[in-house]
């Protein structure tokens, strides 16, 4: 794999990091991407990287358990392959509205059990509000973007050709 791949991959572990994921599920990410392979096997992972099956295996269930890698299975083949994920961007981020819902209504609920009101309250009140009011904002955006998506792709990168960062 050439430098600039490789480079690419650290990025990746660099910014998942930022992002509160683990480096390495940046790099298997970042390797996903830049490997210009269908699917890769969990050794070729492991190999590629030079890191230990139990990192991989962790990293793999993360990534997978997140929707941005899928298992693949080929018939007649024992092995397990990964890809980057195939699921569409709009019920991937569906996936993460269900869970701002869901910790809004655990916050909901603890405010609920709390038995004073106090900075807590105020602040249980505030993020879980917030969490709903975001996932409503969210399903309306993923609406527009599925029935606008390829306007909305070709007018994107016609402004970056013109104003490149």
């Amino acid at each position: 794999m050439d430098n600039e791949k490789l480079m690419y991959i650290e990025e990746c572990g660099l910014l998942f990091d930022k992002m509160g994921l683990t480096r390495m599920a940046g790099r298997v990410f970042g390797y996903l991407v830049v490997c210009d392979e269908d699917h890769v096997s969990f050794d070729q992972i492991r190999e590629a990287l030079k890191a230990s099956k139990g990192s991989i295996s962790g990293t793999m269930k993360q990534l997978v358990q997140t929707g941005m890698a899928e298992a693949v299975s080929l018939p007649g083949d024992r092995k397990t392959y990964y890809r980057i994920s195939r699921i569409k961007i709009g019920d991937m981020i569906r996936q993460r509205i269900g869970q701002f819902i869901e910790l809004a209504d655990t916050l909901q609920k603890g405010d609920e059990l709390k038995d004073r009101d106090d900075n807590t309250s105020e602040w249980l009140t505030e993020a879980s509000t917030f969490y709903y009011w975001i996932g409503d904002q969210l399903d309306g955006i993923i609406k527009q973007w599925e029935n606008e998506k390829q306007q909305i792709i070709h007018q994107y990168h016609e402004n970056r050709e013109k104003h490149p960062s």
